[in-house]
């Protein structure tokens, strides 16, 4: 796609947003900044720095690829804007606030601001101090002439108009003091003003035009998303979600509005968007959900061009499955994946594929065989890191081929080959090298949550405490009686495990042979080692301060659980 490089002139932009020939597509998120921000912006004017490029998009009104609106503090019922502005939204928001002055509040504030430039300190190198800003309902007096003028402030709302204000403010001074306006002002101080106020005034943008795109140009709409997530500023890449949101909009179809929806209908969904409920990554998450239920690719240029057909029921079909997902993620029965707390949560990006995989066993009658096969296809995908990096690939195909798998017991799966492969026949795989939290370590945890870990002290479920990982040998102890030991050695996951933090401190840098007979309760000592993968020769191990044992005793039996829950079902021979 061809892109024209040119500069614009700030104030004249700022013109055009007032006038509504420059508005944002629907995508664009609300204005955001903070006072700080603003004021840093036109700090960084006045000094006459780089603030970014804007990235313009030339459009048709009435034939534009997205839906659009007028940019914030514009009261205009209707607007045809030439351009929409896809990067440099708050910048430009901020400027056409800050000469306009809306009755628009800022962020961390609900009120409106004006902001004023101090002339007495154009003088000084740095201008940090020359622009500071007040509520505008409770700064009435500063917006009168009279006092403009014996002050030396001017607002910025005056700035677009200068020479006027300057004239004004020449005859207020000679009437009062001639031979300070001939000895002062007109040799010494209107040269400074006019030098810093000539920056803002002649100041130059970089923008990047992209020409003309009509609604039906699938391609190219799909075109400006990459050039978008190269050229943004801010470090917000625009999403597939709000790409979408714009382009369905016209079709009567509020993507926000869903999401919003979705949020408070499902408990599990919102608890993983957060409180906020911030549509990244999770609305994403639910278009991938919907496209992979259509037999789609899960690829932005494929999702930017969803149909709207029929978009809000499958909508609703992809929350109501996405839920039953995240249920599934949280829950900590032999059926559920483990992941108690959301920081355990091995990859996100696996969801919509979970989410679209149940849906489709659900449509097609819960088919046991179909749900094992699940189960071990996600422990799969965590344990050979197969969602680390790019996903969109990974994620049809492995739709694509459990939904084959599902209806042909003779298909034989990717997934499946690898787990096979890599880990269910394969001599040398081994845990002792994970020492990090990536997915590898998370599915461990678990594991071992599902395994019904109880607190070595308090004898309890999971449930009922806040868990984490923490050292089984302790470092201190191992610094003392294994100083060879390298940190790999040392912080392994074979010698992690779910225990309470006071637990931990208890511990401390005690022998595990010591703080064993000190903390666990004799009675159901091996019942609560047991549900931390810590069996009969583990023990052993533990008892006699044996780590070199410890390690193969235990990392066998985590290696024994991982290929049990990874084996394909036909080859699990009963295990669940």
């Amino acid at each position: 796609m061809d892109i024209i490089p040119d500069k614009k002139d700030l104030l004249g932009l700022v013109q055009q947003a007032s006038k509504g020939t420059i508005a944002l597509p629907m995508f664009q998120r609300n204005f955001i900044w903070s006072r700080d921000d603003v004021t840093d912006l036109l700090r960084s004017v006045l000094k006459n720095y780089f603030i970014g490029s804007f990235l313009l998009l030339r459009i048709d009104p009435d034939d534009s690829p997205f839906a659009y609106r007028s940019i914030a503090g514009i009261d205009r019922d209707s607007i045809r804007p030439d351009w929409l502005i896809l990067d440099g939204q708050q910048r430009l928001t901020s400027l056409h606030y800050v000469f306009t002055a809306p009755p628009l509040s800022l962020k961390w504030t609900k009120y409106p601001y004006r902001f004023f430039l101090d002339l007495k300190k154009l003088d000084e190198s740095d201008l940090d101090d020359a622009i500071f800003s007040e509520r505008s309902d409770s700064c009435a007096e500063l917006l009168v002439d009279e006092i403009q003028f014996e002050r030396q402030i001017v607002p910025f709302t005056e700035l677009r108009r200068w020479e006027d204000w300057l004239n004004r403010y020449e005859k207020w001074l000679i009437g009062r003091d001639k031979d300070q306006y001939f000895e002062q002002y007109f040799p010494n101080w209107k040269p400074r003003w006019n030098e810093v106020v000539g920056v803002l005034k002649q100041f130059l943008v970089p923008t990047i035009e992209i020409p003309k795109i009509g609604s039906g140009e699938v391609d190219r709409i799909a075109e400006v998303c990459a050039i978008f997530e190269k050229m943004n500023s801010t470090g917000v890449a625009l999403s597939v979600y709000d790409l979408l949101t714009a382009r369905i909009y016209p079709h009567g179809i509020d993507l926000h509005r869903l999401w919003e929806e979705t949020c408070k209908e499902h408990d599990c969904i919102q608890k993983f968007a957060g409180r906020d409920c911030d549509p990244d990554p999770y609305a994403l998450f639910m278009l991938r959900t919907v496209a992979l239920m259509r037999g789609r690719e899960v690829k932005g240029r494929s999702l930017i061009n969803l149909s709207a057909e029929n978009f809000e029921s499958d909508w609703k079909r992809a929350d109501r499955a996405m839920e039953k997902a995240l249920q599934r993620i949280e829950a900590t029965n032999a059926d559920g994946f483990g992941v108690f707390d959301q920081k355990w949560l091995p990859y996100s990006t696996i969801v919509p594929v979970l989410a679209a995989l149940l849906d489709r066993i659900e449509r097609d009658g819960n088919d046991a065989r179909a749900l094992a096969g699940l189960k071990a296809w996600y422990w799969a995908s965590v344990f050979l890191e197969r969602y680390a990096g790019s996903v969109e690939s990974i994620t049809f195909k492995d739709y694509r081929d459990l939904v084959q798998w599902f209806q042909d017991p003779s298909y034989r799966p990717e997934v499946f080959e690898q787990a096979t492969r890599n880990i269910v026949q394969n001599p040398n795989f081994q845990l002792r090298s994970t020492t990090r939290r990536n997915a590898v370590y998370r599915g461990i945890m678990n594991l071992i949550a599902i395994r019904g870990a109880k607190d070595f002290q308090a004898d309890d479920a999971i449930e009922f405490h806040v868990l984490d990982d923490h050292h089984i040998f302790p470092k201190a102890f191992l610094s003392k009686r294994h100083p060879q030991a390298g940190p790999v050695e040392v912080n392994t996951v074979v010698n992690k495990t779910l225990i309470s933090a006071l637990t931990n401190r208890r511990i401390s840098r005690k022998a595990p042979s010591e703080y064993i007979v000190e903390l666990l309760p004799a009675a159901h000592r091996d019942q609560i080692l047991a549900s931390h993968f810590i069996e009969d020769d583990a023990l052993e191990a533990l008892l006699s301060d044996d780590y070199d044992w410890f390690l193969r005793a235990r990392e066998r039996t985590l290696v024994n659980r991982v290929r049990e829950v990874v084996a394909p079902p036909e080859d699990v021979r009963g295990v669940s």
